[in-house]
């Protein structure tokens, strides 16, 4: 065989090339994917868990728990600004801001700020509006009662009028003091007629310096009517009379300051409230 053709077999046959050295890119992957996560990460992904778990709990609890007694509850009800909580977790992952300062800003974003911190802060503590706005009366004297009885038989109010100070406490409007006012003053012009509150007898007919012209009718059941400052008496004690009968005429004799009735309703040693049976 010439050299010429075993050079030509050579070339029929292609050579073989060096085996390649092995890539080492899948180990540098491998130990790039093995690397410890940074405290950033960490603290992003923490901030973002606690994140997802106050709003999931805002939106899983029902709006009643406003009803709910306690922090919790008052927490939990209140309107949550989830744009700004968005925004304070934006801020925490890109690191413009501190991740606790961040977190917490969400929290208040969905919870609200802690209106008792505030409070203590300020050093001033407000009280609810109802609480303010009360004002505590003095209670009924012994012989006054405030709720309504059934007085058992037929009744009719002694005077058509506006009642201009009701039964209870109240500043006299001549001596300026406090006092308790045993009956209801209805207003009424000068000579107005004053008739009878049920049927019954007349009682005492007088004069005093409080009621000035005043007289008493006694009704079934041991209750008793007053009427006081009348500018004349036109009954008699002991007369018989009936729903209706005139009694008297309006006017402002004694301590008044102008025309009306004092009307007084007693059941037995006790005063009642008259005007519950105006109407």
């Amino acid at each position: 065989m010439t050299i010429a053709h075993r050079t030509r077999r050579r070339r029929a046959y292609p050579a073989r090339s060096a085996p390649r050295p092995k890539s080492h890119a899948t180990g540098a992957r491998k130990s790039a994917s093995a690397q410890p996560i940074s405290l950033n990460q960490l603290r992003t992904v923490v901030c973002g868990a606690v994140f997802v778990a106050l709003v999931g709990l805002k939106l899983l609890l029902p709006g009643s728990m406003a009803d709910v007694r306690g922090t919790l509850g008052t927490w939990l009800a209140r309107d949550a600004d989830f744009v700004s909580a968005f925004s304070a977790v934006g801020r925490a992952v890109s690191g413009e801001g501190g991740a606790l300062d961040s977190l917490e800003d969400a929290y208040v974003a969905v919870f609200g700020a802690d209106d008792a911190g505030a409070a203590e802060v300020s050093g001033a503590v407000e009280l609810p509006l109802e609480a303010a706005d009360v004002v505590l009366e003095p209670p009924y004297p012994e012989h006054a009662a405030a709720e309504q009885r059934v007085l058992g038989f037929d009744y009719a109010a002694p005077l058509a009028g506006e009642v201009t100070s009701p039964f209870g406490w109240r500043e006299h409007p001549a001596t300026g003091r406090e006092a308790f006012h045993y009956g209801v003053d209805i207003a009424a012009d000068e000579g107005a007629a004053v008739c009878c509150f049920a049927d019954g007898t007349v009682g005492a007919v007088g004069d005093s310096v409080e009621l000035g012209n005043y007289l008493t009718v006694h009704h079934e059941n041991g209750v008793l009517t007053l009427y006081g400052h009348l500018s004349r008496v036109t009954v008699s004690s002991g007369d018989p009379v009936a729903r209706g009968d005139k009694l008297g005429e309006a006017g402002h004799t004694g301590n008044a300051t102008g025309p009306h009735l004092h009307f007084e309703i007693h059941d037995g040693e006790e005063y009642i409230n008259p005007q519950y049976y105006l109407s």
